[in-house]
């Protein structure tokens, strides 16, 4: 059985770009890059069916508000050949040529999975953050990989994620993998929520 895995991984990531302190004050931004791959998704797709589940999530966590910037057709940025290299190296690609606001994350999002056609696990990597840092990848592969990445890159942590019941059994973002017999619980786990909640009161107050 295929499992589509996501990690994090201790690096060191450097943010760039800054913007306006009275935008850094008020606001917690994430840019989502979509590969070009994905043209024919609209923004208004990618919005309802990734990352509204999302926003509604964080308005259980967070008084701040979140600003979601969707960014195309960024040369070096949207149309890196992540199928030809390890998610390590994609990963560090994106970080080397996408901006990233001062006070948010950025996220590349693509269709597929990571990993190399080539290679024993091609496609099975479903995104990939370094817990705490500006930069992410996740894929369309699963529904939630997308706030399972950004989850890390707010401090979550796979061993505070858990399994809950809605009431079938559900996995919460940031579980380690998904299985095709457990459906997704659309939330972090109440020691996540906290986690991150913590997180963007200590980045936004700065």
């Amino acid at each position: 059985m295929n499992h589509f895995k996501c990690y994090a991984m201790t690096v060191v990531l450097l943010a760039c770009t800054h913007l306006g302190q009275a935008m850094a004050a008020s606001s917690f931004i994430v840019m989502l890059y979509p590969h070009d791959e994905l043209a024919d998704t609209s923004d208004e797709q990618l919005r309802k069916g990734y990352v509204q589940p999302w926003l509604d999530e964080m308005r259980q966590i967070t008084q701040h508000s979140i600003e979601v910037i969707f960014q195309r057709n960024v040369a070096g940025v949207t149309d890196i050949a992540y199928w030809q290299s390890s998610p390590e190296n994609t990963l560090k690609t994106f970080r080397q040529t996408a901006p990233a606001p001062e006070y948010g994350k950025a996220l590349l999002l693509t269709r597929n999975g990571f990993g190399p056609l080539d290679g024993p696990e091609a496609g099975t990597v479903a995104g990939l953050a370094s817990r705490l840092y500006p930069y992410g990848v996740a894929s369309l592969t699963t529904y939630t990989a997308l706030a399972h990445e950004l989850g890390h890159l707010m401090g979550a942590t796979h061993e505070a994620a858990e399994l809950r019941y809605n009431p079938w059994i559900c996995e919460t973002y940031v579980y380690p993998e998904r299985h095709p017999l457990r459906s997704n619980c659309y939330r972090y786990s109440d020691a996540n929520r906290a986690t991150i909640a913590e997180h963007l009161d200590r980045m936004l107050s700065e």
